[in-house]
């Protein structure tokens, strides 16, 4: 309890002049660490991550890599063909593996998606032209993990833009996507 207030009191001005990633990262410690002083014994571990070159798409491949039964990803857009190759990958060793992205994605066609076609991966689409996004960017890896946050699966995501991706294990969290991704699913449609 006095390492958290510490923590707390000089996190601010130790962070203040620290880069923005290293201050929103003091930001999600403070919190947690409050959340634990209230409900001890309830905190799950987050990892947070940056891009660009922060590694995002390492740490999704090792989530994709370590699964064992099931991945199911929401994800706007997917161009990353290494991202695309590992979820067929993981569909090869046996895994479900189903893909929702926005329908303009799939029109669009690209790298991932002609990946999917050739591999028969399970690919819904979602929105209207013009009218609505399906503009989730979620994965649920084991029904035990999701990832979450601004990172699209491309590869200006991972190189350019300022993207962030938090790693979560609580298991009421992960429920909560889950079936979110079930209720898209049954709204979504095959991709041709």
């Amino acid at each position: 309890m006095i390492i958290v207030s510490a923590l707390l009191v000089r996190g601010p001005r130790q962070c203040g002049r620290a880069s923005l990633g290293r201050r929103v990262a003091c930001l999600t410690a403070a919190i947690l660490a409050c959340f634990a002083m209230v409900v001890p014994g309830t905190v799950f571990p987050a990892e947070v991550h940056f891009a660009p070159d922060g590694g995002i798409r390492r740490h999704l491949l090792d989530a994709i890599r370590d699964s064992r039964q099931r991945i199911d990803v929401a994800v706007y857009q997917i161009t990353s063909t290494a991202l695309a190759r590992a979820l067929v990958a993981a569909q090869e060793r046996g895994l479900r593996v189903r893909v929702l992205t926005d329908q303009e994605t799939v029109q669009a066609g690209g790298p991932a998606m002609r990946i999917f076609r050739s591999a028969g991966l399970s690919v819904r689409r979602l929105g209207f032209a013009e009218q609505s996004l399906m503009h989730h960017k979620f994965a649920i890896f084991d029904d035990r993990l999701v990832a979450t946050g601004s990172y699209n699966w491309t590869q200006t995501a991972e190189r350019a833009n300022y993207e962030n991706l938090v790693f979560l294990e609580d298991p009421k969290t992960v429920a909560r996507f889950a079936d979110e991704f079930q209720r898209l699913w049954r709204a979504a449609r095959e991709s041709p």
